[in-house]
């Protein structure tokens, strides 16, 4: 019997504060650990990504980034269309890498705003573009995980019950995730 093949399955949870601080699942065979750079851009976490996934190995990588240089269009200073499309490349760059490295990739796709006083809703509709464009990097090795479709309520931003503030989640909100995640999880262990 190969002796790899008894070796537990490494997940590297990777991206902004909303990876950091995820409640990862705990599953038999598999060691989940979480590398989020809080309050870092999606640029930024390209640079690192070779730092800080790869000599972990992953045989799986989940992706989530990209709210931070969204969310600084509420500043108002900067192109929108240009900032959307340099946060759509740099998270496509780090599937990339992710893929280079051999592990398969789940990219989540940017969790919407949740209500009070911050949410702007020309971020909330950038995130929405930025994640229909997300929906469309499905292939071979690399799922896409919705989690508006998880988080959110009819309004498009995070239900109030999943949201910790306006750009994180609650503990109800992690759970939710990890219940549409675990199974794509199992999928990739048993294929």
């Amino acid at each position: 019997m190969d002796p790899h093949a008894l070796a537990p399955r490494r997940i590297v949870f990777f991206g902004d504060s909303r990876a950091d601080w995820w409640t990862v699942p705990q599953m038999e065979g598999v060691q989940c650990v979480a590398r989020g750079v809080p309050g870092a851009s999606s640029s930024y976490l390209l640079q690192r990504f070779s730092a800080l996934v790869a000599p972990l190995r992953p045989d799986m990588v989940v992706v989530q980034l990209g709210v931070n240089d969204l969310a600084d269009l509420m500043l108002g200073s900067r192109d929108t269309a240009q900032v959307m499309t340099t946060t759509r490349r740099a998270i496509e760059a780090v599937v990339v890498k992710a893929r280079e490295l051999g592990a398969q990739v789940v990219l989540t796709t940017i969790f919407p705003l949740a209500h009070g006083p911050l949410p702007d809703a020309a971020v909330q509709r950038a995130i929405a573009e930025v994640n229909r464009e997300l929906l469309g990097l499905r292939m071979v090795g690399v799922a896409v995980l919705d989690s508006a479709a998880v988080l959110a309520g009819p309004d498009g931003y995070v239900r109030d019950a999943y949201a910790d503030d306006e750009l994180h989640l609650s503990a109800a909100g992690y759970a939710a995730l990890n219940a549409a995640l675990v199974p794509l999880l199992r999928d990739y262990r048993q294929g």
